[in-house]
């Protein structure tokens, strides 16, 4: 099966310290050919679903991931992942959580909605790099081995979703 490359990554999280970590990594170390970010549930949702400011293609590019934090504003990251993995046309998208619980409740059950990894946010900038890095290297795994539950089908072709 043939994957699709990794064009744009879709930052989801509320902490600006943590989001300039990751844009200073990104910018080291680019993984794809576009970073995005929204600062909450509610605006990862209008740019998936091309709302408010992000009606457009150009300003809203499908991501080939999501890096999600859980703890957000307006709607948490459990509560926009059931919702993204209910709507067939999003439920396809790689979702990788990208938070700073280690709670087994939410490893558990981020996973019985089919995240495709779980990750701690480190504490340092190297350890960004280091994200980025293994998800370059780890692509078709990721895309491969959701955590669990319904993850989406992959057909090896992104234009179906």
């Amino acid at each position: 099966m043939v994957y699709p490359p990794i064009q744009t990554i879709l930052l989801a999280d509320d902490n600006p310290d943590d989001c300039e970590l990751v844009k200073e990594a990104w910018a080291e170390s680019p993984v794809g050919e576009h970073f995005r970010l929204v600062n909450d549930g509610k605006q990862l949702l209008d740019y998936l679903y091309r709302r408010g400011a992000f009606l457009s293609s150009d300003s809203a590019p499908r991501p080939s991931v999501i890096l999600l934090d859980l703890h957000m504003p307006f709607m948490t990251g459990g509560e926009v992942l059931m919702e993204i993995k209910q709507d067939s046309t999003l439920a396809c998208i790689p979702i990788v959580v990208l938070t700073t619980s280690k709670a087994p409740r939410d490893i558990v059950q981020t996973a019985g909605l089919g995240v495709n990894g779980y990750i701690q946010k480190p504490n340092t900038f190297s350890g960004y790099l280091q994200i980025f890095a293994n998800l370059r290297e780890h692509w078709v795994e990721i895309l491969d081995r959701p955590l669990s539950g319904s993850g989406g089908d992959w057909s090896g072709n992104l234009a179906w979703c």
